[in-house]
């Protein structure tokens, strides 16, 4: 573990990090992160379970994820991982080193595998993430902040339409058994022969069920398309998980509208998240709203774009029923207020399924 310790971790243990300043989570997306995290109101897949419960009431087909497979890279991670491979982690100088070289940059990885199935109405997924965040500081004696998070579980919902199919109400509940690990290691720790041991003693592990409440409410026509309202309320109940990290409850809204473009149909999407600031590492407006739009082509591709946290995302969707590929940018704000420190990621997915 020690030659690639500051990547390696997160695949030997297949667990993650969600940093301190960075917003908790379970799953993102990729459909909603490629249009900027705006997806309270258009939920209409299985993101609907992660997003917006109701949305599994404006499921238009059956379709099932068999092998769905998802990595995620922040934009310093290669470089910081080509350069470990030179590094001897037995040897204190050379880790001192390589160390200061990388003092106030962070190296993410995720790794994710989400198979699912969704028709209209109900949606069930088997949950499998790992994240990690591993940042250096103090360069007169380095350390690696080293913060990370695995997710296995099951999750499912059921929405149901009302008034004429102009109210969708749903709900999801989704079982997680988590371990996180949230510890800072020395040059003294990452070179001794009792690294694995140390980091197994560290790991905190813990269950919890948790319930997800939403509505969507289908607007009159107002000029600008379809247009509907969402609002959901996540991670109720069971988010205290034991020793592990907790994963805090709160409130988000959004408006979305679908219009027709000659022969291409657009979804433009705006959301509020944790409306009563019940996620309280920060009280900052603009890492908070989310705004995206998506292009559906008659090529099987689908262009997305939106900003999130204050930063611009992109991504776009290959889709031939039975295999699906998706690239996606985007930036989280790993700092108390949007545009203050920007960590670029990448997210690529290979989909087999029908």
């Amino acid at each position: 573990m020690k030659r690639l310790f500051l990547l390696s971790i997160a695949v030997l243990l297949f667990i993650g990090r969600t940093q301190a300043a960075e917003y908790p989570y379970i799953y993102k997306g990729i459909r909603p992160m490629g249009m900027g995290g705006a997806f309270v109101a258009v939920s209409d897949d299985i993101n609907a379970l992660f997003y917006n419960p109701a949305g599994l009431a404006n499921v238009s087909g059956i379709r099932a994820s068999i092998i769905p497979l998802e990595m995620e890279v922040g934009k310093n991670s290669l470089d910081m991982y080509r350069d470990a491979t030179d590094v001897d982690f037995d040897n204190v100088q050379e880790t001192t080193d390589f160390l200061r070289d990388y003092v106030g940059e962070r190296a993410h990885l995720g790794v994710t595998l989400f198979p699912n199935f969704v028709m209209p109405r109900f949606g069930v997924c088997l949950i499998g993430t790992g994240r990690a965040d591993l940042e250096v500081y103090d360069l007169q004696y380095p350390k690696v902040d080293t913060h990370v998070i695995n997710d296995l579980g099951v999750g499912a919902g059921y929405a149901h339409p009302l008034m004429d199919d102009n109210l969708l109400v749903g709900a999801s509940l989704k079982y997680l058994h988590r371990q996180s690990l949230n510890q800072d290691y020395t040059v003294i720790d990452i070179t001794t022969d009792d690294l694995d041991n140390m980091i197994e003693d560290d790991l905190q592990k813990g269950n919890g069920v948790l319930m997800d409440l939403g509505l969507i409410y289908k607007l009159a026509d107002v000029g600008i398309g379809k247009a509907q309202v969402g609002i959901s309320a996540n991670n109720l109940i069971g988010s205290r998980m034991g020793d592990a990290e907790n994963i805090d409850d709160h409130i988000d809204i959004g408006f979305a509208t679908t219009f027709d473009v000659w022969v291409s149909k657009a979804t433009v999407a705006v959301d509020y998240v944790d409306l009563f600031s019940q996620l309280d590492m920060d009280n900052d407006f603009g890492k908070r709203v989310r705004l995206g739009a998506e292009v559906k082509l008659p090529i099987l591709l689908t262009l997305r774009a939106g900003f999130y946290q204050g930063y611009f995302t992109g991504g776009m969707n290959f889709d031939a029923r039975f295999v699906q590929m998706d690239f996606v940018s985007y930036a989280e704000e790993i700092g108390a207020y949007a545009g203050q420190r920007m960590d670029r990621r990448y997210l690529l997915r290979f989909l087999i399924g029908f």
